[in-house]
């Protein structure tokens, strides 16, 4: 799993970390007792599609607060 943030306004990136799947399943449930609700994002189908195999881009988020562009892979 690949999370990148980049800032909306330059492009940089600010953050480019990977994630063995191994690990997601705990890291989520523990997240979840931090952050029960991510506006916009159903973390219960982010899961289902770890589960299922699935590649590519899962999640693509902007947060115009933080002028912060989120985007989660699975390689």
């Amino acid at each position: 799993l690949r999370v990148r943030v980049t800032d909306t306004v330059t492009g940089r990136s600010k953050a480019s970390v990977q994630i063995p799947l191994a690990l997601v399943d705990a890291g989520m449930k523990i997240g979840a007792h931090f952050a029960p609700e991510v506006e916009g994002v159903d973390m219960s189908n982010v899961m289902d599609a770890l589960r299922s195999g699935v590649t590519g881009k899962i999640i693509d988020v902007v947060d115009d607060e933080d002028g912060e562009h989120v985007e989660i892979y699975i390689e």
